[in-house]
């Protein structure tokens, strides 16, 4: 169907998965049909589910045209409310309730089902269907003791929230990406708890997800100080670590810990939306490190990806200001900093190490010959490199294009694309090369 188009556009981390979007009566509901393109983009089927006030706010016939499904708007005899969480051919793998007003909260929470999204979610509560709420409200209505008390009342029923920003006194629905994050970390963690039951073997990594990881990633420029005032930088804006972030979160990574230069921007989402997600700002090259080998000294299963640019040469700082008119001329002695993921490997030989190359004007076979040089000289498991020369791609730009090597020698040409695509790209293959070894282990 025509209508279904876009799904896998994105990725396929939801394949397979049914999705019942439920609506119900809240301005954000014009956010709706965007949570649910970008469900489908990542994979999923969705079933809009909408309260009788909802559609007075939103045609659903909207609904129909963002998931390709008939919306449910009523209680009819087919008890659609119970094949949705028992028929194997329609059951659904998760009820997602955004937005979520307070009536609709309170309803769910004292076993009222008088409508279908109510009804849907008093039916499926203890079955083991996943429940996630976004909700949206006034700030009054948040704090409301008895709202209070739902809330509680559900999450001890195992239903869990999806936190939004609290803005000029609203409890404002969270970011469709935020709730995106959270559908494939619940969907995977999900999988992840099913399989340990049957006693699955432990590695879960398909290409899709990195739920048994921790992903380190650098983003941006350093900066290497003169004296007090002045330094040497380059010119990384850090996009395309702040993309790989949030890709990794997209994937269900376990955690995601993103160290970050001067001067990178860092979505609010990132910082204040998921529990899985730590910012650590820096801003010298071995702060850099410091905060790497930190990252990586917790243990577990982490895979390094050094996406920032960090300088590659430091000096002395001089206390105070150089005066220039004590010294119209300046000699600056400048030594080689130390290079992170070859400090990272040494120290944490098991890590997975994704390292970035970036070069200047070099055709492809001079940029094959320089990415095979690192994969052998840093012992990185894979280089991502690219030509920062040319200006339509790189430094500070929204696109990229790269070619990733792995220890096998093969090469893989990514073409021009977003910095969310090459992210999306870049770490299917890491997935891939991942489960690869953990299948020889």
């Amino acid at each position: 169907m025509y209508l279904k188009d876009i799904t896998h556009t994105l990725g396929s981390e939801l394949s397979r998965k049914r999705i019942a979007l439920c609506v119900t009566a809240s301005i954000s509901i014009t956010e709706a049909p965007r949570i649910a393109r970008l469900l489908m983009r990542h994979g999923a089927e969705v079933i809009p589910i909408l309260t009788p006030r909802a559609c007075e706010f939103v045609s659903p016939m909207i609904f129909e045209w963002s998931t390709g499904n008939s919306p449910i708007t009523k209680l009819t005899g087919r008890v659609e409310h119970v094949e949705l969480v028992s028929e194997p051919s329609k059951k659904v793998d998760l009820i997602l309730i955004a937005p979520c007003t307070a009536n609709t909260m309170a309803k769910i929470s004292s076993g009222i089902s008088d409508e279908p999204v109510s009804t849907l979610v008093c039916t499926a509560l203890g079955s083991g269907i996943p429940i996630l709420i976004a909700s949206a409200m006034h700030e009054p209505m948040l704090k409301n003791p008895i709202i209070q008390k739902a809330r509680k009342n559900l999450e001890q029923a195992g239903v869990k929230f999806i936190e939004g920003k609290l803005i000029e006194s609203k409890s404002k629905l969270a970011e469709p990406e935020v709730i995106l994050r959270a559908v494939i970390a619940e969907l995977t963690n999900s999988r992840n708890d099913k399989a340990s039951l049957l006693s699955a073997p432990t590695h879960t990594n398909d290409g899709n997800s990195f739920a048994n990881n921790n992903l380190i990633i650098t983003a941006g420029p350093t900066r290497e100080p003169i004296d007090q005032v002045r330094f040497i930088s380059n010119a990384s804006s850090g996009k395309m670590g702040v993309a790989l972030a949030e890709e990794a979160l997209s994937k269900g990574a376990k955690s995601v810990c993103l160290i970050h230069g001067p001067g990178v921007t860092v979505p609010e989402e990132f910082k204040n939306g998921d529990s899985r997600a730590q910012v650590k700002s820096v801003t010298t090259s071995q702060e850099m490190q410091d905060a790497v080998l930190s990252a990586l000294s917790k243990g577990g299963k982490n895979v390094l990806i050094s996406a920032g640019a960090p300088a590659d040469y430091s000096l002395s700082r001089v206390r105070g200001k150089i005066s220039t008119s004590e010294k119209p001329t300046l000699k600056l002695e400048l030594g080689a900093t130390k290079k992170i993921i070859t400090v990272a490997k040494e120290k944490f030989p098991k890590t997975f190490v994704v390292a970035f190359k970036a070069e200047y004007g070099l055709n492809s076979k001079e940029l094959s010959r320089k990415a095979l040089e690192t994969l052998r000289t840093s012992r990185a498991d894979m280089v991502v490199a690219n030509d920062v020369g040319n200006k339509t791609i790189g430094f500070g730009s929204d696109y990229n294009e790269v070619s990733v090597f792995t220890r096998d020698h093969k090469a893989r040409n990514v073409p021009r694309a977003s910095k969310k695509e090459i992210a999306h790209e870049v770490l299917r293959i890491a997935a891939e090369e991942i489960a690869r070894i953990d299948a020889r282990s």
